[in-house]
């Protein structure tokens, strides 16, 4: 469609009420795949000669409108701002309803920098900007617009930039400071003004105390040390005192620019930054999850110490790995051998935190069980291999494979005092525990010829205990009366039909499908319903599935025992 016809149909749809919205809508749309572009230059020239007030009709659109998509508009708009001769009190009026409307929606975010190329057209319109932001009643509203309206001056008046933003840092404002600072952080300066603009970042550094300006002086300061390599000592030093017992809104901002922003910080300050994540509290979430995508860059950097650092300091205040889910599928698929380094060591440290942390990582690992190799370079002698052995099965017992195999890789250059050690372990609780599972897994020992003679030894004591047990198994003396054993299953039964109801109240299956009861019969018939009204009869034969794993038998025959054994390696000390 040509300029002119554009134009027609954007004149004709105005005369309607909410009819241009409508057309704009439906011709930025048809131009997403078309070559050539009208709609941008047909809206300019129909605003800048009076034909429509495009301004005040972007300033009346409402979210909730059918007859319009709210975000096409404001993508239309923004493409079309810098070009339209208008007001800056207009302009700036339509603009802050507009994000009134998006709300929290980051698609809003492309007007701030339409915004600023719309004051970058005319020399005066960067300075009114600012002056009519700061005569607003409802500044919080408007403030936003300040580092755009700023950022905006050529080049010739950056030491106006500096100056008028210098003058928002001792705004009562908060919006406004933190609105300065962020300008501070993006101002195009040269060598002259780099002085000023420090001086103004290193003293703030002091002197503010609220949170969100303090979150936005530190990614101001920050940008200025890459924009200015040469001030990242002097920047350093105020930050060790200005992060030091960061507010949470100071944390979050530290995890967002170490774990997303392309900022070249020194390692000194790297460390320095991610060392106060440590401080985060379980609650928050977000800062959580920027901490989780930090943990996999820094691993894959080959920044290890650090992540583990990072990972352990906190776990011990109390968030759990499963928020940490993304790094802990990387590491559970793409880093075995940091995997092994991590469980080592916290299995070596004792601390319950840590070990627990070992539980969480494998708990949901499902398909084919892991397996686990300790790191030998950490266990320098009998006392640690034992010790983190007894770890592995205290905490890893309802994951027979990975306790087995983590103690197996141990056995492989112990001494015959630790090997006879390790293999009761693995013998019980473990093997007795889990005969199905465990005997397979060393089975598979024996035929690729990993610790054979081992593997055999277990399987020849595991083939014995039963044989005794089959011995004794028709005594009378050790049965229990019928009686007794059918009040058992009778109340088994119901306590399994109290927990299926239980369960079967939050199932999605509930809220897809209708329950029937069959009374008899092996099908159920429903009916379809078809466009023309009749109804098709549709039988469905029922099949049967099943799932089943293996319960630890110690849980069954002496559960006091094992219960007592698996709290004694999971809270003993390591001795000196």
């Amino acid at each position: 469609m040509s300029l002119e016809e554009t134009k027609i149909r954007l004149l004709a749809a105005s005369k309607i009420a909410n009819g241009l919205l409508a057309q704009i809508n439906d011709s930025y749309l048809q131009e997403i795949r078309a070559e050539e572009k009208v709609l941008t230059d047909a809206l300019s020239e129909m605003h800048n000669s009076g034909e429509v007030d495009l301004v005040e009709t972007i300033g009346s659109v409402n979210k909730n409108s059918s007859g319009y998509d709210f975000f096409t508009i404001l993508h239309a708009f923004e493409s079309v701002l810098p070009s339209l001769d208008a007001s800056v009190e207009n302009v700036l009026h339509c603009l802050v309803h507009l994000t009134q409307q998006a709300g929290r929606d980051l698609a809003i975010g492309g007007i701030y920098g339409a915004f600023e190329d719309f004051c970058r057209v005319d020399a005066h319109r960067p300075g009114d900007s600012v002056r009519f932001i700061l005569a607003q009643s409802e500044l919080d509203a408007y403030a936003p617009f300040l580092s755009s309206s700023i950022l905006a001056y050529d080049s010739d008046s950056v030491t106006e930039a500096i100056q008028t933003t210098g003058s928002l840092l001792v705004n009562e404002n908060e919006t406004v400071r933190s609105q300065a600072y962020f300008t501070l952080g993006r101002l195009s300066i040269s060598e002259p003004q780099v002085c000023a603009i420090w001086g103004l970042l290193s003293r703030n550094c002091i002197s503010e105390r609220d949170s969100a300006c303090c979150a936005s002086l530190l990614r101001a300061t920050l940008q200025f040390g890459a924009a200015f390599p040469s001030y990242w000592s002097e920047i350093e030093e105020h930050l060790i005192s200005f992060v030091e017992g960061a507010a949470p809104e100071v944390l979050y901002a530290i995890s967002d620019i170490v774990a997303f922003q392309r900022i070249a910080l020194p390692e000194s300050v790297l460390h320095l930054l991610v060392k106060q994540l440590a401080n985060v509290s379980p609650e928050h979430k977000g800062i959580i999850d920027n901490i989780d995508h930090l943990l996999v860059k820094l691993v894959e950097k080959g920044t290890l110490p650090l992540a583990v650092e990072l990972l352990e300091s906190i776990l011990t205040v109390g968030v759990e790995l499963p928020l940490l889910d993304y790094f802990s599928r990387e590491l559970l698929s793409k880093h075995r051998e940091l995997l092994n380094h991590i469980i080592t060591k916290w299995f070596l440290s004792g601390e319950s935190s840590l070990c627990h942390g070992v539980l969480n990582l494998l708990h949901d690992v499902t398909g084919k069980d892991i397996e686990l190799k300790a790191e030998m370079a950490l266990l320098d002698n009998e006392v640690k291999q034992v010790f983190v052995s007894h770890k592995a099965v205290g905490w890893l017992f309802t994951r027979p494979i990975a306790a087995a195999s983590f103690i197996l890789s141990i056995y492989k250059t112990a001494s015959p005092a630790t090997c006879k050690t390790l293999e009761q372990a693995l013998y019980s609780p473990l093997l007795l525990s889990y005969p199905g599972e465990l005997k397979r897994f060393f089975q598979s020992g024996i035929d690729e010829c990993i610790q054979e003679h081992l593997c055999k030894r277990l399987l020849e004591k595991l083939q014995d205990y039963h044989s005794d047990i089959e011995k004794v198994s028709g005594l009378k003396e050790l049965m229990a009366p019928s009686e007794n054993i059918s009040a058992y299953w009778k109340e088994s039964n119901k306590d399994m039909q109290v927990a299926y109801e239980e369960a079967s109240k939050a199932s999605i299956f509930r809220q897809i499908a209708t329950t029937q009861s069959l009374l008899y019969g092996n099908s159920s018939i429903y009916y379809v319903h078809q466009g023309n009204g009749d109804r098709v009869r549709q039988e469905m034969q029922m099949h049967s599935f099943s799932h089943s794993t293996e319960m630890p038998r110690l849980n069954v025959l002496d559960p006091e025992s094992l219960d007592y054994l698996l709290r004694a390696y999971r809270y003993e000390e390591l001795k000196k």
